[in-house]
């Protein structure tokens, strides 16, 4: 791509010109360049460092991550065309700092949104599985469809409203278009409804209708749910999901791990995966000496991930919970079982009362997989040190989203370690010293 001529004027955070002069731009798919022609060292970043881009009065304003903000005039004629190609190139970039670029994308809507006391423009980019909202002025979000309760269509105001949890999303200003944006959200979220179900079907056909759709609304796409709520619809539940998820590579490990178990405190959970899809959708798009990628579907069911989130007991054979819980999944590529914190130690005595253990592992485990579905359950970003992310180019956009999503963040600070599947006895080793780091 060409450089372009203008001026620039650099911003301190408390809003003090640092920089300022003539210069040249140069931005790619990646990331933007731009050189002063008084012979001061160049400024570089990632696109993915950017907060917001704001295209007005001939002039554009890109607010950094770092507090600092550039902005760029008299770019002349090329003004039109920077604005646009920069304000596409960004959005594709924090779509990939997402990590949503592997997922298959249905349609783009550009319109408004009103979301959490903050409002503007915005780009709407509706996967099968997710929806990115990217405004210009404000950081980038996703919902999962599978979270979203409820789309509905006011035809007075021609207005969008989305509803998750307590959280609701207002999009408008899609002229022409909102009714076909409403329609293929609704489509979007039945289709995933009814792969659900069907997944649901293949691994439990021992529910009768009733059952099969109580047992879709506890445990949705891409979330975990109580193994004891499940074992309410049905006994069954439990016992068919370990035989028919657990291959006879993971089971001894599974059987390890529910042997550390604190009883009656397991999730799982499950995600759809295209049937297209190969051993590296899921994976990371890099090669290295380690194969422990992103999980994958296993080699019996190609279409759907499964995993177990299990807290563990303080001392084997005991009911009272140690603030570690473990994340086990059915995936060829997966060679490892992960341990997370629970809580912090300030609260951690509150796992010794039943009632308040409930909720405080509840909670957690919910944030827990709400990182792990915003990082598309990939693993690197959540085991590589912040060493490795900080040096290695091929990890800046893992770095990117670890600072973007606040769970993400929340989650590598829980890490405690992995215990990889290379032998029972290797594994148990490990996971002995990891429950050690732990305080257990």
């Amino acid at each position: 791509m060409p450089d372009f001529p203008g001026k620039f004027q650099y911003f301190a955070p408390g809003g003090a010109i640092a920089q300022e002069g003539s210069c040249r731009v140069h931005f790619d798919a990646q990331s933007l360049t731009l050189t002063p022609e008084s012979g001061t060292a160049a400024l570089a970043f990632d696109l993915g460092d950017l907060d917001s881009i704001t295209a007005a009065d001939w002039q554009l304003q890109l607010m950094l991550y770092t507090g600092r903000t550039l902005m760029l005039r008299q770019l002349g004629r090329s003004y039109d065309t920077v604005a646009h190609n920069l304000t596409d190139a960004f959005r594709n970039r924090i779509v990939q700092c997402m990590l949503l670029e592997d997922m298959e994308e249905i349609s783009r809507f550009t319109g408004s949104i009103e979301w959490n006391v903050k409002s503007g423009p915005a780009e709407m980019r509706l996967y099968k599985s997710n929806l990115a909202v990217l405004p210009t002025a404000a950081p980038a979000f996703q919902w999962r469809l599978a979270d979203i309760d409820d789309v509905n269509f006011d035809s007075a105001a021609y207005e969008i409203s989305l509803q998750s949890g307590p959280a609701r999303l207002r999009v408008s200003r899609l002229a022409k278009r909102t009714e076909e944006f409403a329609s293929k959200l609704r489509e979007a979220i039945n289709t995933l409804s009814t792969q659900t179900a069907k997944a649901l079907h293949a691994m439990l056909p021992f529910l009768d209708p009733d059952q099969l759709q109580t047992c879709a609304g506890v445990l949705r796409e891409g979330r975990s749910a109580p193994l004891t709520k499940l074992a309410a619809i049905h006994k069954q539940i439990p016992t068919a999901l370990a035989a028919n998820a657990i291959d006879k590579d993971l089971k001894p490990y599974y059987d390890q791990l529910i042997d550390l178990a604190a009883p009656g405190l397991a999730y799982v959970g499950f995600k759809l995966i295209r049937s297209d899809d190969s051993d590296d959708v899921f994976a990371d798009d890099d090669t290295t000496d380690d194969t422990d990628d992103a999980p994958d579907a296993d080699a019996t069911e190609p279409e759907t991930l499964y995993w177990f989130l299990v807290p563990l007991a303080a001392r084997r054979g005991e009911a009272t919970p140690a603030n570690v819980v473990a994340w086990e999944a059915n995936s060829r590529s997966g060679r490892a079982t992960y341990f997370f914190r629970i809580t912090d130690a300030a609260r951690a005595n509150e796992l010794a009362d039943p009632a308040r253990a409930a909720t405080l592992i509840d909670h957690s485990i919910q944030r827990l997989n709400f990182a792990l579905a915003m990082l598309n359950f990939r693993r690197r970003p959540i085991y590589l040190s912040d060493e490795e992310l900080a040096r290695d180019p091929r990890f800046h956009r893992y770095a990117i989203a670890a600072r973007r999503i606040p769970e993400v963040c929340e989650v590598r600070a829980a890490f405690l370690g992995r215990a990889l599947h290379t032998s029972p006895e290797a594994w148990q080793s490990q996971a002995d010293s990891i429950l050690v780091k732990a305080g257990t």
